[in-house]
């Protein structure tokens, strides 16, 4: 094709044909241009057209992987609130000084509330996966860049008083450590294959006595309660964010089908 051209332009030159030539020459230049133009939309459309294709791989992604951070979530929110409810029930006996509380419930407490501790476990590969290759631009819907932005910062810096909250855990355990041993839940010792160390309800009765009187252990418990009170309304703040997420995740896949 080139070199037909390159015919034509001679054969004018020849025939000095200037008027000819130059409006054959402007012609050629914007058949070229048109020509680039041509291909760069082309290839502006095979890039787009690959980026949508990484997008909806990504979004896919990120929604398997919130998923099972949901199911996760669920899971830690229920326990979580295991643990708020038995640490209020426990530190309201023990103020109440109830030497009448079931031995087993008062195991249960102990350890399901009292000496528990709970944070949520994310799967968050693909978004870090993301972040690490700085193709956070293929996604285009700006508020959802945004919202696993905020759910990646709370996960990772939202919990500031976790050193704290095991502190108080370690300190409830040695507090106890003299009798929690007798205390330890039928479930538990199921699944431990353990044999009750306590069978005399006497011997129960002094170890229900020697917790309902143990003062340092319940200002520590209280200490507990208020902090993973407010643990539970955080995770569940978390718990919020990421539904959001996922709704939004489901309406960008359902926008590529």
């Amino acid at each position: 094709m080139i070199k037909f051209f390159r015919q034509i332009r001679y054969k004018l030159i020849g025939e000095n044909k200037t008027g000819r030539y130059l409006k054959y020459a402007i012609g050629e230049i914007i058949l070229v241009v048109i020509g680039i133009l041509i291909a760069l939309q082309i290839n502006n459309w095979n890039s787009n057209r690959m980026d949508r294709l990484k997008e909806k791989e990504i979004l896919s992604s990120l929604s398997t992987d919130f998923q099972e951070t949901r199911v996760n979530l669920l899971e830690t929110l229920r326990k979580q609130n295991r643990v708020v409810d038995y640490c209020n029930k426990l530190a309201k006996e023990m103020r109440r000084e109830n030497m009448e509380i079931s031995f087993d419930s008062l195991g249960e407490y102990m350890y399901r509330g009292a000496f528990s501790y709970w944070r949520i476990e994310p799967v968050n590969g693909t978004y870090d996966a993301l972040i690490g290759s700085g193709n956070t631009n293929l996604i285009k819907n700006q508020e959802l860049i945004q919202l696993l932005a905020k759910f990646s910062a709370e996960v990772k810096f939202g919990f500031e008083d976790e050193a704290m909250a095991i502190d108080l855990t370690s300190s409830l355990v040695d507090g106890s450590s003299a009798y929690a041993s007798a205390l330890f839940p039928k479930v538990l010792q199921s699944y431990l294959d353990w044999e009750k160390q306590f069978d005399s309800e006497e011997d129960k009765k002094l170890i229900i006595e020697k917790h309902m009187n143990n003062d340092e252990f319940l200002g520590t418990l209280i200490m507990k309660y208020g902090l993973e009170k407010n643990r539970l309304d955080y995770q569940n703040r978390i718990f919020d964010l990421s539904e959001n997420i996922i709704a939004q995740l489901e309406t960008e896949l359902a926008k590529t089908k």
